[in-house]
């Protein structure tokens, strides 16, 4: 290989480094400039976040004694029908009970009624 060949592959080796070199800083360049230039929108995304944010928790803050309200009467609610659910088996079966027992002192009464004895 010559001199003149050498030197102008390392004259292309040189372009090739100070281009990827060019091609380096461009890109840090532009992703600083997107990098700034996103800030703002950033902060307006935050804002607006922390202002849903705000809105969600005052919703929250009127609305939780309402529900918890409602949550309470529903609760008694549940209460008293179980507590009706309860006394109607309970009548019931009370009811039952003071039925048969009568069938029972009528039929024990009749087995001991001096009408129905043969002479």
């Amino acid at each position: 290989m010559s001199e003149s060949s050498q030197d102008s592959i390392a004259a292309g080796i040189q372009r090739l480094v100070w281009l990827g070199i060019a091609n380096l800083v461009v890109m840090t360049v532009l992703a600083a400039s997107i990098v700034f230039l996103m800030l703002p929108k950033l902060e307006r995304a935050v804002a607006t976040t922390e202002r849903v944010e705000a809105r969600f928790q005052s919703f929250a803050d009127d609305v939780q004694p309402v529900v918890g309200a409602g949550a309470g009467k529903a609760v008694e609610a549940i209460r008293k029908m179980d507590a009706d659910k309860l006394s109607e088996t309970a009548t019931e079966s009370s009811d039952a009970t003071i039925r048969a027992l009568g069938e029972k002192a009528k039929r024990f009464l009749e087995r001991d009624d001096p009408k129905d004895a043969n002479p």
